[in-house]
């Protein structure tokens, strides 16, 4: 009886002659007081992203917003689906009191299309308002351009699945751009201009700068912030950052005392550009060599790049770093001492042939071929060592010393250590029938499920070609796309990324 009493009042003082618009009634859901519209939509920085704004009368209970793009006919990728949580929107002030309105970006467009989205704003009582719009996207004509046209050797298709739907490409034209698994370019932004040093971790882009110890974080509205790294002694990042312990492992030349120290230092950082822990490996093998009785002058050589490291990544399982040198060797460090547990690589090469205390350090191949000059070092599912094998002798030994074997072929491979038995033994690698030859940069990483694999070959076809190929549990080829190559940077690497299912906290 009372509810109706005041329903009664409110709607007399909500006459026509009383000047309402609309009336708010007590057993309104949460979504239908906040009477929710879509205020304004604008194009972003980049086809691939756009502006939107809703109208809320009231925030305070407003949950979350989500929007899906709806994937193209003929798509086989998910559909772009992101989740702004209520945490994101406060974090960045995106709530506009003074005109009631939400802002946020709609990311992952088709670049010259009509996109539909359909967007929904969830509350706390679980009330939903749901609004549907086209978004027109012009065409991209950026400097990633050559994302727009691949060569379709084999297109995805409902019969082959890859195991995942989306994928980063670390490349030297652009920012990090974001490709789906039929070939369409959905992301790209305007800077930083090169990303070959990027991973993609807490809900953005992390860059660093080829040329200055600067760190940049990319949102995926396309706005960027620059931290230059904490200390003087390092001068750029070059090649690979991935996710580390507590922060990231950030591959670093350095200037010490004005020697330079080429590709031979790697530390861990956080998002602010502060350091974390350090290793420098002409220290650590300086010390083991002379441990072991021999004199490293001729192997660890300053302003020299003599181990040349393209590949670091952290084991949590037993709190370990691997890294690639691809001058030598795959190395194990334990991450707290910096002790070398083992080294894994040609053993034909300068490292092994003439110094006994490396030669102590090895592991014993008891099946398959070693990797020579590799990339992308991970660990696959199983616990086993993936790595993609260029096939490549060094480049950078000193005269009169063996640069180890050279292959006409690149195989993403996988090996079984035994650290025990000391025996590393090669358990798969993918070499098609027709061999490919990429044989520097490049990458191979499991990919969305055990045993699916995503292939960069960055410089196939006598260096004129780029090659992403998916594969699945069986070896079957999902898809495989091609475009020219420019040495490495249409894509010195490639990893999967999940934006069908994106949340932004």
């Amino acid at each position: 009886m009372k509810t109706a009493i005041r329903y009664c009042v409110a709607l007399l003082a909500c006459l026509p002659a009383a000047g309402c618009s609309k009336l708010a009634q007590e057993d309104d859901t949460q979504a239908e007081a906040a009477h929710v519209a879509v205020a304004s939509q604008a194009p972003g920085i980049t086809p691939f992203i756009a502006n939107v704004a809703l109208r809320l009368d009231d925030v305070a209970n407003l949950d979350s917003v989500s929007y899906t793009v709806a994937a193209m006919p003929g798509s086989f990728s998910k559909p772009v689906a992101v989740t702004y949580t209520r945490a994101w929107f406060d974090r960045k002030g995106a709530w506009s009191a003074a005109d009631k309105r939400l802002a946020f970006a709609v990311f992952g467009l088709y670049a010259d299309y009509q996109n539909s989205v359909t967007i929904t704003a969830r509350f706390r009582d679980k009330s939903t308002h749901v609004e549907r719009l086209t978004l027109a996207a012009p065409a991209y004509t950026g400097p990633g351009a050559v994302y727009n046209t691949p060569q379709v050797l084999s297109a995805r298709s409902a019969a082959v699945a890859p195991g995942f739907d989306y994928m980063m490409l670390q490349n030297g034209l652009t920012t990090p751009a974001v490709i789906d698994s039929d070939g369409k370019l959905r992301w790209v932004g305007l800077d930083p201009t090169n990303s070959v040093s990027s991973t993609f971790a807490d809900n953005a882009f992390t860059v660093g700068s080829p040329t200055t110890p600067v760190l940049f974080r990319l949102e995926l509205g396309g706005a960027y912030t620059a931290r230059p790294l904490a200390s003087t002694r390092y001068t750029n990042f070059h090649h690979d950052l991935t996710p580390g312990k507590t922060g990231l492992l950030a591959e670093l030349d350095a200037l010490d005392g004005g020697v330079a120290k080429f590709e031979s230092n790697l530390v861990e950082i956080n998002q602010a550009g502060e350091i974390i822990k350090e290793w420098d490996l002409a220290a650590i093998f300086r010390a083991a060599m002379l441990a072991g009785g021999d004199d490293p002058a001729n192997f660890v050589r300053d302003g020299a790049d003599w181990f040349h490291m393209n590949s670091a990544f952290y084991n949590r399982a037993d709190d370990s770093l691997l890294i690639s040198s691809r001058e030598n060797f795959v190395v194990k460090l334990d991450y707290a001492t910096g002790r070398i547990k083992w080294l894994l690589g040609d053993t034909t090469k300068h490292w092994y042939a003439d110094y006994p205390s490396l030669r102590a350090l090895a592991l014993k191949l008891s099946y398959g071929k070693a990797p020579v000059g590799q990339h992308s070092l991970s660990i696959a599912a199983n616990g086993e060592l993936l790595l993609f094998d260029n096939g490549l002798g060094s480049l950078n030994q000193p005269a009169g010393t063996s640069p180890g074997i050279s292959r006409d072929s690149s195989t993403p491979s996988r090996y079984a250590i035994d650290e025990t038995a000391r025996t590393a033994t090669l358990t798969w690698s993918y070499a098609p029938a027709a061999p490919i030859y990429s044989d520097i940069c490049s990458s191979v990483y499991e990919a969305g499920a055990a045993n699916h694999y995503l292939v960069t070959y960055s410089v196939a076809a006598t260096r004129t070609r780029t090659k992403l190929v998916a594969l699945d549990s069986a070896g079957k080829v999902a898809f495989d796309y091609e475009y020219p190559a420019s040495t490495c940077a249409v894509a010195f690497s490639s990893k999967a990324v999940d934006f069908s299912d994106l949340t932004l906290n």
